[in-house]
């Protein structure tokens, strides 16, 4: 960002101050950003198939590879006056859209412990002041979104929640609303889960342990489909004494997942990770103290296992979860390998349905140079 660029004044600006924004001077992914306020009018004013061309151009033009141009950081004050005079007719889009603005596609590289411009340390200096700059730009607006917690549309509040998770910084601002929205009925599933998650990962980031009790109860309700968002949202505030059930829960719905993971994936779940719980599991077992750590990957991999005893192997999807719970291991040799690395590798010897498709040894083969067969394995497995 050159340093004579004019930056744009915190809060929201109204759309009739748009041409007092220099635009020509300004760039988006294809050249000077003289488009951008005609696209921002339609967005309020323009017809049904006109809104759909604007919001199709301004990700093309402000969004290509993510929030690095000077003129999307200019466009942000203008999104959120929509939002505050509720002039778009689609509120919940803007907020998709203002929540890739700050986090992109890097959603699941930032989660389970939430937004941290550390995140961003290897993208070029010019791409990564950019994207701090439309950060602090939206959080500027963290007053405007609050109140659509509330919303009367739950999709709307829904989508608020998701956005306001990525600004801990504000946690004590957001963190009241979010509990009302957390017990309001009704809520649709997905929503619900995604409340549960923002708030782990904003009372987390504060330290606030005053929602433990509340998510604790609902870790002893068996029968509450959202356990497994409470248990994520716990261990982000309870670390590193996150509670046994917790960790019980979260093993037990990766379990559920391997059973059929197509069909689990059918329901909407959460607005976290693109509908992908496993995506929060996993990586939430990887945080946790070691000893607990272990212990639970070793269960996880005895729970993919599992999948022997079904009539249906379906390995073909149940492959990735190993892959993600392997995470980033590297193992040159046997003697490489962490402890639950390794229990994780002995669970999947214990059948050989799980094996008979060749996804499995496939991905170990080529994202680990890990033995293709369950006898290979366990005899380089042996060699520890």
């Amino acid at each position: 960002m050159r340093p004579d660029r004019a930056v744009p004044s915190p809060g929201t600006r109204p759309l009739d101050e748009l041409d007092q924004v220099p635009w020509a001077e300004l760039r988006h992914a294809y050249g000077p950003a003289t488009d951008v306020p005609e696209q921002l009018r339609v967005l309020v004013r323009g017809d049904g198939e006109r809104r759909t061309q604007a919001w199709d151009r301004m990700w093309s033009n402000l969004y290509h590879q993510g929030s690095v141009y000077e003129a999307t950081l200019h466009a942000v004050p203008f999104l959120l006056h929509m939002l505050a005079e509720e002039t778009t007719p689609h509120p919940a889009r803007v907020l998709v859209y203002l929540r890739h603005l700050v986090v992109g596609e890097d959603e699941v590289e930032l989660l389970p412990d939430g937004y941290d411009e550390a995140g961003f340390a290897d993208w070029p200096q010019q791409d990564r002041e950019l994207e701090a700059a439309t950060h602090a730009a939206v959080a500027a607006g963290v007053p405007v979104i609050v109140p659509l917690l509330d919303h009367q549309d739950p999709g709307v509040a829904g989508e608020a929640a998701h956005l306001l998770a990525w600004f801990p910084g504000r946690a004590a601002d957001i963190l009241p609303a979010l509990r009302r929205l957390s017990v309001r009925s009704p809520l649709p599933r997905s929503d619900r889960t995604t409340v549960l998650i923002a708030i782990g990962l904003l009372a987390g980031a504060c330290g606030d342990r005053s929602d433990t009790a509340f998510l604790e109860r609902m870790l002893a309700d068996v029968d509450d489909p959202d356990r497994w968002a409470a248990a994520v949202a716990l261990s982000r505030i309870a670390t590193p004494d996150v509670p046994a059930a917790a960790i019980d829960v979260l093993v037990g719905e990766l379990g559920a997942i391997s059973v059929d993971p197509e069909e689990y994936g059918m329901e909407p779940r959460t607005g976290f990770c693109f509908n992908s719980p496993e995506q929060l599991i996993v990586p939430t077992l990887h945080r946790l103290p070691a000893a607990s750590r272990d212990a639970a990957l070793d269960a996880a991999g005895r729970a993919i296992a599992g999948i022997e005893n079904q009539d249906r192997v379906p390995w073909a999807e149940a492959a990735d979860l190993v892959v993600l719970a392997l995470g980033d291991a590297e193992p040159g040799s046997a003697d490489t390998l962490t402890p639950w690395q390794h229990a994780m590798l002995r669970a999947l010897l214990t059948g050989d349905r799980i094996w008979t498709s060749g996804q499995l040894g496939m991905r170990l083969s080529s994202e680990y140079g890990l033995p293709d067969t369950p006898d290979a394995l366990e005899e380089w497995l042996d060699r520890a």
